[in-house]
């Protein structure tokens, strides 16, 4: 692509395909230090210069997803003062009685505030497993093996469910 209309046009349309990725990985690197509108610009940034360069060894949401995790962990190192992460024992113990909705409610932003407090790489596999990626597309995004892929999810999830 020489025509840089055409590259624009082209680039546009793929954002356009992956824009619930996009959104995801920057809402759930978003922190009070970076905010989701930072990072969302940060990605499409990284995006925009590495697009001419996709060789499409694997699929355009796997190099989306790569390229958007690398973009808000590398964001997050560089703009973010210091980091301190809490651990499952850090955090409080919530009893949940019954369904109603506001207990839901309460319920989802519990989850979502210990998905926040996980690390980076943690964080990045529960985002997939969320947007139900499968063992092997999770591994093939991370460049780690499925195994490691499974167990770190168990692990993460045997934590969550614990408390």
């Amino acid at each position: 692509m020489d025509n840089p209309s055409e590259y624009n046009q082209s680039f546009t349309a793929m954002v356009r395909r992956h824009e619930k990725i996009i959104f995801s990985v920057c809402f759930f690197y978003a922190t009070t230090d970076v905010g989701f509108d930072d990072l969302r610009q940060e990605v499409l940034i990284s995006l925009f210069k590495a697009y001419r360069h996709f060789r499409k060894d694997s699929s355009e949401s796997t190099w989306v997803y790569k390229v958007a995790l690398n973009t808000c962990l590398f964001s997050l190192r560089r703009l973010t003062p210091k980091v301190r992460m809490l651990s499952f024992e850090e955090m409080p113990y919530i009893q949940f009685e019954d369904d109603s909705e506001h207990d839901i409610q309460n319920r989802l932003e519990w989850l979502y505030s210990s998905i926040s407090r996980l690390k980076p790489i943690d964080k990045a596999l529960v985002l997939m497993w969320l947007d139900e990626l499968s063992y092997d597309e999770i591994a093939e995004n991370m460049g780690i093996p499925r195994n490691t892929v499974a167990s770190r999810l168990h692990r993460i999830k045997e934590k969550l469910s614990t408390k």
